[in-house]
């Protein structure tokens, strides 16, 4: 072969890969900025300053299949259905945002007025009182500050033994201390061992539809047991074939499909 087409093919081989190479930098970098967090998130709320609500809501949800989660942006997604009237879906981010910022007041202000909206269960069975007395005392608490506090509580008791162990005239002294120390310790084992049980064991639904004929059996042709309405609160106890057994906070068990009710 003529070195000098030998030259030129490998010259035109060469920059064929080159704008390969970059044609494949330039699809990967504009990928990147499509799915960039903070790229989505500002987009996200550009359209919710249009009250462009759908679209800001995609924008949120495409955030949250990259991976990342917060509080800001539960509450803001919660905030995009609460405007579309999608009460169901607000209450259900709402709810996963307060166990994130459960502290915020602009969250509280939202979930209760969203809440305010929905036709509610009362809670005929309930808890007993002394569980609902301790619900009371650390409903301002998350889980994570409840853990906290009983470790501490906890340390605190040990070295309280061992220093009157060492020193017999303490014990004598500071006995109420250590009553005191092993009361609070106590109550917030109890408030932790409660909360624990309530969000990690059990699991808590949100009805996202308008209205939902919760059935005695998972089939079509079962007797509709009773009616549960957009933003009410249930137990999720089982989930198969399309079909979730639920409990309502008054107690009653029955049968839904699957999509009507959505786990926090």
């Amino acid at each position: 072969m003529n070195p000098v087409r030998k030259i030129l093919k490998l010259y035109i081989l060469i920059s064929l890969s080159m704008v390969l190479v970059l044609f494949a930098a330039a699809l990967s970098g504009a990928e990147e900025k499509k799915t960039d967090p903070n790229q989505l998130f500002y987009t996200a709320n550009h359209s919710y300053e249009q009250r462009d609500y759908i679209k800001a809501v995609e924008g949120y949800v495409a955030i949250l299949e990259t991976g990342l989660e917060s509080g800001s942006l539960y509450y803001n997604i919660g905030n995009g259905f609460l405007k579309m009237g999608k009460l169901g879906h607000a209450i259900l981010c709402y709810e996963k945002a307060k166990r994130f910022i459960p502290h915020d007041s602009d969250l509280e202000a939202n979930l209760s007025y969203a809440r305010s909206l929905v036709e509610s269960v009362s809670d005929g069975v309930g808890r007993n009182l002394i569980v609902k007395l301790i619900n009371r005392i650390f409903e301002d608490y998350s889980l994570r500050a409840v853990t906290l506090s009983a470790t501490i509580l906890y340390l605190v008791l040990v070295a309280l033994v061992i220093l009157f162990i060492i020193k017999p005239f303490f014990a004598r002294r500071f006995r109420i201390v250590l009553f005191i120390v092993i009361a609070l310790f106590v109550l917030n084992l109890s408030a932790f061992v409660i909360r624990y049980f309530d969000e990690q064991i059990l699991k808590h639904g949100i009805v996202v539809q308008r209205e939902v004929e919760c059935k005695y059996e998972p089939i079509e042709k079962s007797t509709t047991y009773y009616t549960l309405h957009e933003g009410g609160d249930v137990l999720v106890l089982k989930t198969r074939d399309g079909w979730r057994q639920i409990k309502r906070p008054d107690g009653k068990i029955g049968w839904v499909k699957k999509e009507a009710v959505e786990e926090i």
